[in-house]
């Protein structure tokens, strides 16, 4: 054991003299992964504003009551032209907007979405009649979006007004001691039923009281920020340049190899058991220095990692043991250097967006999902994601864990019968 050590030491002396890797290991992955953690919601700086086309042909108090609801259910949304400050709607020099021209601002993706109150809306309401608001937005297979789940909870309140109108007016017909003087008294009362239950929805009688653990200080909005975007960058950014890093084994295999330096180890009194231990041990000691690097980054902006850093270790380690094994197996199918560089990029390239480095994997398709779980990236970030965002504990990735143990068996195995010293 203490051979396989002392070449893997000796390896890392020599990886470590090139200044180059510095650079490699701290500054790029320190670049990156702020710049991702905070444009997937790490400023703490509040949400991110989402720019809406209104038509409101209606131009009734009820339609402004419906605007209104909408920049209360969401304030994120900026509602164009209604809230365009400094041209932030995008409109030029001509503020009016057509459903035509909104519609194309839509494809041309300027704005998020339409929404078209048709003219006469009021109306309805207040007669209990069905009133339709238009929502026009680009398909996507992820589900309602933000702006349609806020359209809906606006209508759910005016619709909820106005069946609590219908219900009223019927009620007062029936009791025989009510007795309206004409049309105009009724009108009146059914407008006060209205407002009445419009007030009462405002005030929200019934709420939920919602608390975040680790958050009481006065900075709470930066600390959930900073949970949004670095609870997905650091293990994205930690596992993507596990790869880099670990991938150069490739290139370094194969110029020992063109260099002579591994067969003159091979005349060494060590074994080739030690030889390809000590080569594995120096390339898994560089992973897991380059996540602790990025984890050390997340630490000083205090994402909360979850309670199980036991947990959170062995998924590092089992998958900088299965990227390793990988990188070892690939080396045994390539001869030049240049067949290293650019195999080595095409792997790590391709399996991090497609595992869930750069993005959550909730919000692919689901038959990305499948491609993405072909690689031991995405059983990763599940089991990360699963710590970090979920409570999970060391039980509840058990399965992530097995998989990856299985994808670094089966990649040793082909490593170990295929690896050639000569």
């Amino acid at each position: 054991m203490n051979k396989v050590i002392d070449i893997a030491l000796n390896d890392l002396r020599v990886f470590f003299r090139e200044p180059g890797q510095i650079i490699g290991l701290i500054v790029i992955p320190l670049i990156l992964t702020m710049a991702i953690g905070i444009g997937t919601g790490g400023t703490g700086g509040g949400p991110a504003q989402i720019r809406v086309d209104v038509i409101d042909n209606d131009n009734s108090a009820i339609s402004q009551q419906f605007i209104n609801d909408l920049r209360t259910l969401n304030p994120s949304l900026l509602l164009c032209p209604y809230d365009n400050q400094g041209d932030s709607c995008q409109l030029g020099s001509d503020s009016a907007l057509t459903v035509e021209r909104a519609s194309q601002r839509v494809l041309s993706d300027v704005t998020d979405s339409l929404i078209e109150i048709p003219a006469g809306f009021g109306a309805a309401v207040q007669s209990g009649a069905a009133a339709n608001v238009r929502f026009v937005a680009e398909q996507t297979s992820t589900g309602p979006s933000p702006v349609e789940q806020t359209v809906q909870a606006a209508v759910g309140r005016i619709g909820s007004a106005q069946v609590a109108t219908v219900v009223g007016m019927d009620v007062a017909s029936r009791f025989e001691p009510l007795q309206f003087r004409d049309d105009a008294d009724r009108a009146a009362f059914q407008q006060s039923v209205y407002d009445r239950a419009t007030t009462l929805l405002n005030e929200n009688l019934a709420t939920v009281t919602f608390s975040l653990t680790e958050t009481n200080s006065a900075d709470t909005q930066q600390v959930i920020g900073t949970q949004q975007g670095f609870g997905q960058s650091i293990p994205g950014m930690g596992s993507m340049f596990v790869m880099f890093t670990v991938f150069g084994a490739l290139f370094t295999l194969i110029r020992e190899k063109s260099n002579w330096t591994l067969q003159r180890l091979v005349m060494m009194p060590v074994s080739r058991a030690h030889i390809l231990g000590g080569k594995i041990l120096m390339w898994f000691t560089a992973g897991m220095i380059q996540f602790s690097v990025v984890f050390i980054i997340g630490i000083l902006l205090r994402v909360n990692f979850g309670d199980q850093p036991l947990a959170m270790l062995a998924v590092m380690v089992l998958f900088t043991l299965c990227v390793t094994a990988l990188a070892f197996a690939v080396s045994t199918f390539l001869k030049t250097e240049q067949q290293a560089n650019s195999v080595s990029l095409l792997l790590a390239l391709t399996m991090a967006p497609l595992g869930g480095s750069w993005w959550p994997l909730d919000i692919v398709p689901e038959f990305m999902r499948v491609i993405g779980h072909l690689t031991p990236v995405a059983w990763a970030m599940d089991a990360f994601q699963t710590l970090i965002f979920e409570q999970g504990t060391l039980l509840t990735i058990l399965p992530n864990m097995a998989i990856l143990l299985g994808f670094t068996a089966v990649f040793f195995i082909i490593a170990v019968r295929r690896f050639r010293y000569e």
